[in-house]
């Protein structure tokens, strides 16, 4: 007969994400993750599996969590434009808000592990094509209300507001003037 597990699996991951996105995916030992987890080696490969099947989960956990996000945000009886720079705003001020700075899990996943893990890679591609479509419904949300001209193509905005995403959080994470950053933000939407 197995022995009932004694501890919470959703937070244990949350747990783990936590080091994986402080320390990256290289600087994170198993002792680090069995130590903030407080569990045992055994219990978590029994759990998550090794250590890059525990980062994995911990990654499209996270990516989910912003996904969600996003659409919940998207889904605001607001105008297109206003919903746009909350978005951007709230990746400033979360950014910046985070005592430790760590910026964005994912940005952060891209730049260590993505041109050499072919898993990371796909998907962090993945995760760019949800959330240029996301964007992209929003922008043609937006051109059929005549907030964004129908001229524009709405997928090359999409790519244009993904990359800005991106930059936003690598730039937030090492720069703390917050009126400089919220002032970009005009700029970001002027182009809409």
């Amino acid at each position: 007969m197995a022995r009932p597990k004694k501890f919470d699996e959703v937070a244990g991951l949350q747990k783990a994400m936590n080091v994986f996105w402080k320390k990256g995916y290289a600087g994170t030992s198993i002792s680090d993750l069995t130590a903030s987890m407080d569990i045992n080696a055994p219990s978590l490969y029994a759990t998550y599996g090794d250590k890059h099947k525990l980062f994995v989960t911990a990654l499209q956990t996270y990516i989910q969590s912003q996904h969600d996000w996003m659409r919940q945000a998207v889904s605001e009886n607001k105008s297109v434009k206003e919903i746009i720079k909350f978005l951007l705003a709230s990746l400033i001020d979360d950014t910046l808000e985070d005592p430790e700075r760590r910026g964005c899990f994912m940005v952060n996943t891209v730049t260590e592990m993505a041109n050499q893990d072919p898993q990371v890679f796909r998907i962090a591609s993945d995760n760019e094509t949800q959330v240029r479509t996301i964007l992209a419904e929003l922008i043609r949300k937006g051109q059929a209300s005549a907030e964004i001209s129908p001229d524009k193509d709405a997928d090359v905005l999409a790519s244009f507001l993904f990359i800005n995403f991106m930059g936003i959080r690598v730039i937030a994470a090492t720069n703390s003037d917050k009126k400089h950053l919220h002032n970009a933000l005009d700029v970001i939407i002027s182009v809409l």
